[in-house]
Formats: structure tokens, sequence, C-alpha cells
């Protein structure tokens, strides 16, 4: 195994509460209702651009926008990463493994976090949902990173926390890794379909990639 590709909010960053808060403070802004983390959670697919823009009228688009994006900056120094996901990451990028994220987060809110959490340095590429046509579970964000790494799918693994990170990464021909490791994540319940690994415990899965 050479290549890592990971989601990234709810499997590498701990942003899922963060999102929850600035899409929740938006919409109680702009359209006077709270929203639940479960529907939020439906609504993810497209970026947070085109979420806003499915669910307000166009004429609050530009103000709802830079208010998500105030509230999700600001949350970053309110809460940190956990220790164990950038200890993980530390081991796996000393071990000369290359790693990348697809995500389908939009570019600003992904340098966002990969900047106030000093994530950058660990991925050689990053695809967001800015950069593809087709979102997940469509593989063409995993077929992009490892075109830019010159992966092959062999020697790849895609590592996700949703039922659609497992059928992008099937669709990719990768195998795949489920994870439900911190505390927020997309799931609830069993993954359909069923990943290839799964795991709960950050250092189970490092000691298993360092295994290999």
């Amino acid at each position: 195994m050479r290549t890592i590709l990971f989601d990234f909010d709810g499997t590498v960053a701990d942003t899922l509460p963060l999102i929850f808060t600035a899409f929740r403070s938006t919409f109680q802004q702009f359209l006077q209702e709270h929203y639940t983390d479960e529907q939020i959670v439906a609504l993810f697919g497209p970026t947070e651009i085109g979420i806003l823009q499915n669910e307000l009228p166009p004429h609050a688009h530009d103000n709802a926008l830079a208010h998500f994006y105030r509230v999700y900056t600001d949350e970053h120094s309110r809460v940190q990463n956990p220790d164990n996901i950038r200890s993980m990451l530390d081991e796996l990028h000393s071990t000369g493994i290359q790693m990348g994220i697809v995500t389908g987060k939009g570019r600003k809110s992904a340098d966002i976090s990969l900047r106030e959490w000093g994530l950058d340095s660990y991925f050689s590429v990053v695809i967001t949902g800015d950069e593809v046509t087709h979102p997940k579970p469509h593989p063409e964000g995993i077929f992009t990173a490892m075109q830019q790494l010159g992966a092959t799918p062999a020697e790849t693994i895609f590592v996700g926390d949703s039922d659609a990170d497992v059928l992008a990464g099937r669709a990719a021909g990768l195998r795949t890794v489920g994870v439900d490791w911190l505390l927020v994540t997309q799931k609830s319940g069993k993954f359909d379909p069923e990943p290839d690994y799964h795991f709960t415990d950050v250092h189970a899965f490092t000691d298993w990639i360092l295994r290999r």
C-alpha cells in the first residue's frame, strides 16, 4: 500500500459539529427555522454553496454564504481536532505513505479547516466538491486524486465515514475502510454497503496500516 485517500469531515477532521453550528446559525438567521443535525446531514452532497442555494432564496445567497464562512471559521478557535488524529497522520506521513483528501465540501471551507488546524502539510492532494462534476458516491474525485498522485487501485485504499464513501471507493476499484472513530459522524448504525474493513479506533487503524 502506497496511497491512502481519506474523506475529510468526520474522518480526519472533527468538523461535523462545526458544520452543523454554521448551517444552523445561517438557516436561523435567514430562514428563521431550526435545522437538526439529521436534517443538515440529509442536505449533504453539494458543496456548502450548493446547499445554501438550494435552501435559501436567491437574494440571500451572498450574505448567507458570508455568514456561514464567518461562523465556520470562528468555530475552529473554539474546538480543536483530536490529538489522536494528528498522531495518526504523523505516523503515516513519516513512513512515506502518500495521503490525499477527497471531500464533498467546497474549496474555501476545506482550506479554512486545513489552515486553522494545521493539517495541510499531510496531504499531497486535496480534491473538493468544487473540482468535480459528480460528487460522491460517484468515483470522479477519487480518480482525479489518484491521477494526480500517480497511484493505482491495487496500492490505494479509501477511508471514510459514510455510505457514499464506501460506494465511491468501490466504484473506483479500491479497498474501502469505513470508520466511526469520532463522536460525531455521518453514520447512524451499520454501513450499507459494508466496507472491506471497519475501524472504530484510530490507533488500531494506524497499527493495521503499519503492519501491511
